[in-house]
């Protein structure tokens, strides 16, 4: 059984995918590194970069939506590509230390992550949820 990964899923007008993992901050990485994956990211490795923000207290589907919308800011504003991201629980929120790469190009535009049929679920084994990208 493979505890975490992602995969898109056929919508009818924009793009969405499915993504599970064995708690919720992979989840949180699995869905970043999907959504990087839908967009054609092509990042430079030669050029390391870091971040740190944090994601208020909420709901698990609004954390993953201003985790994903505030790394897709990051994408278009500062050409940043995260694949290492640790997470720290605070009083404030969920502080996200990211490090990853400056990014040379991508193929696909996503206007948002959007909250269209958005439910995270827990089972036993792990979390999953379906996620709908406004292209």
């Amino acid at each position: 059984m493979i505890l975490s990964g992602y995969e898109e899923v056929e919508h009818t007008a924009d793009i969405a995918l499915r993504v599970w993992g064995e708690d919720f901050f992979t989840l949180l990485r699995q869905s970043a590194k999907g959504m990087y994956e839908l967009m054609g990211i092509l990042e430079n490795p030669g050029q390391p970069m870091k971040v740190i923000f944090t994601i208020d207290h909420g709901s698990a589907e609004m954390q993953l939506v201003d985790f994903l919308n505030e790394v897709l800011y990051i994408v278009e504003n500062q050409a940043g590509y995260y694949d290492n991201f640790t997470f720290i629980n605070t009083r404030d929120g969920i502080d996200v230390h990211a490090s990853g790469y400056k990014i040379i190009s991508y193929q696909r535009n996503i206007k948002a992550v959007t909250f269209h049929d958005l439910e995270v679920i827990e089972t036993k084994t792990r979390f999953e949820t379906t996620i709908t990208f406004d292209v």
